[in-house]
């Protein structure tokens, strides 16, 4: 008998990865288990028995060697691999007697995720800026004003998306 799949559609901002893993914990409580992230916002899911499993993302670039270490370290203690969408990573693990197993030691190493993803969108803020220099080095015209606008929404997004991960960092140090 051939497996039940669908294929899902949600989408959630990168400080909203509690959300996510709530989500995705949901879902397999009603029976479809996530086989893999897909593209941004795409989910793909089994159908199977109710379980009730606690999902965490984790963000992490690194070296191909580092990034093995590290998924091998999560295996060890127990965490089931999902699949990665870019550099976030899913696991899963069941809960016992209704307690969520913790994939983060400390809230410090909690930070030091949101620091790791801080750090990554540092990176496109001078390729932004100099993207939306070079189109305003053009000429006036119709397709100029649709791109000065589409790189000022992008920017803006990227504005929101470090204040919200700058907060994150902040409330996660101060409780």
């Amino acid at each position: 008998m051939e497996k039940k799949r669908m294929k899902k559609f949600k989408l959630f901002w990168a400080w909203e990865d509690d959300k996510e893993e709530k989500w995705l914990g949901e879902m397999s409580r009603l029976g479809w288990h996530l086989e893999a992230p897909g593209f941004p916002g795409f989910y793909y899911f089994a159908k199977g028995e109710p379980r009730d499993y606690a999902y965490c993302l984790d963000f992490r670039t690194g070296s191909l060697k580092s990034l093995e270490e590290y998924r091998q370290i999560c295996r060890d203690a127990g965490w089931e691999e999902r699949g990665r969408m870019g550099s976030w990573y899913y696991f899963r693990k069941e809960r016992r007697n209704g307690e969520s197993p913790e994939f983060f030691s400390d809230r410090a190493s909690r930070v030091d995720k949101y620091r790791r993803l801080t750090l990554f969108l540092l990176i496109f803020l001078p390729i932004l800026l100099n993207g939306l220099r070079l189109v305003l080095q053009r000429e006036t015209s119709w397709a100029l004003t649709v791109s000065v606008i589409a790189y000022l929404l992008i920017i803006l997004g990227w504005i929101v998306a470090m204040v919200k991960l700058l907060g994150r960092i902040r409330r996660l140090k101060r409780n």
